[in-house]
This record gives structure tokens, sequence and C-alpha cells, in this order.
């Protein structure tokens, strides 16, 4: 089963009229790079789930936002709210189903 979503099943279930309820961008520092994940809660799958390579390989993450804002507002034409969380920030604790995933990510560099 797949863990994630991937841009091609996105593509094909907004044709089928599906859409996006909700998006989140969880970003994590990994040295002096940033990269930011985006959770989406789409109308044909139950839970938040992370943006997926091709075949589920691994997370899809971004060093440019805007990129990754491009391809949320424009390709998949979401015009919601996107808050943008720290990894390890506490009130990723209300989006229960992120909460342990979220957890082991740690956080930003301090400098």
């Amino acid at each position: 089963m797949a863990t994630g979503l991937q841009e091609g099943e996105i593509r094909q279930a907004l044709q089928e009229g599906g859409r996006i309820r909700n998006v989140l961008v969880v970003t994590t520092g990994i040295g002096r790079a940033v990269e930011h994940l985006a959770y989406l809660r789409a109308s044909w799958r139950r839970d938040f789930l992370p943006l997926r390579t091709w075949n589920d390989r691994t997370d899809r993450t971004y060093r440019d936002f805007d990129r990754l804002l491009t391809l949320i507002r424009v390709d998949f034409g979401f015009a919601g709210c996107i808050p943008v969380y720290i990894a390890g920030d506490p009130e990723l604790a209300r989006y229960k189903a992120l909460a342990p995933a979220l957890a082991a990510t740690g956080s930003l560099p301090l400098d």
C-alpha cells in the first residue's frame, strides 16, 4: 500500500473530480540547507499524506519553497491556507496522524 500521494495520482484524481481539502508544510533543517515537505489531505484518501516521489520511493522534498507553492496552488488548484511548521513544533500534535512520524525528524538548527 502506498504511504503517500504521488503527483501523478493527484493529477488524475483532480481530473476525475477529486479535490485537495487541506495542505500543511513541514520544514526541516539538513545541515545549512532547509527542505520543505507538503502533507496533503485529499478527498479520495482519508488522512494527511506526504507528497512522495515516483513509485512511492521517498518523500518528495523541496529546497525552493516557491516551487512547492506553485505546485500546490497552480498545478493542484488549492487556494486555501497553507500553514508552515518547523519539524518538531509542538503544534504538529494537533495532526494526530502525523505526530509520530514528525517527532523523529528533529528541528531546524538555531544558527
